[in-house]
């Protein structure tokens, strides 16, 4: 009884889980961290025309989605995010571009090259994206699943399909 009450209970439970899947394999999971709404996302690379330091940064919001808190760069050019006067501020070698917390409706693809340095940071959490295949498209997300998913992917890595769109 006291077991079946636990195993309902971690079934119907839910939480928030930042994600990282492969699109074109089949959202094939890569990662999943707990989070928390208020929680920050960092994707930090170097664009591979200009040459140039780019920090998308992202905050946790209801949904939960992932919503554009901000971009930096350390200047500008092709490809880079146009920078409007009344959105724009400098902060030391930074030109900060402030994104007015966009919701994105379906998380953020990533075109992933070696040449670009990426680093993928959750919740403080440095996910490591070496094993990776150059020129793989990464999705990033949050989505909410029960407490029973989460457990069976941090201790059995079984990952689940939930709320995923193929196409």
């Amino acid at each position: 009884m006291i077991a079946g009450f636990i195993l309902l209970i971690l079934t119907i439970y839910p939480i928030d889980v930042f994600t990282l899947r492969l699109p074109k394999y089949e959202f094939k999971q890569i990662a999943a961290i707990r989070i928390s709404q208020g929680q920050e996302v960092i994707i930090a690379y170097r664009h591979s025309v200009e040459r140039t330091r780019v920090e998308g940064s992202f905050t946790i919001g209801p949904g939960p989605a992932l919503y554009a808190h901000e971009t930096r760069m350390t200047s500008v050019g092709t490809g880079l995010p146009n920078s409007s006067p009344d959105r724009t501020r400098r902060d030391g070698e930074w030109i900060v571009v402030d994104e007015g917390l966009k919701k994105l409706e379906d998380g953020l693809r990533f075109y992933l090259s070696p040449v670009n340095q990426t680093r993928l940071i959750a919740a403080g959490q440095h996910i490591s994206l070496e094993k990776i295949k150059a020129g793989s498209i990464i999705l990033v997300d949050v989505e909410r699943i029960s407490l029973m998913k989460w457990l069976l992917w941090r201790f059995a890595a079984i990952s689940w399909l939930a709320g995923i769109e193929q196409g």
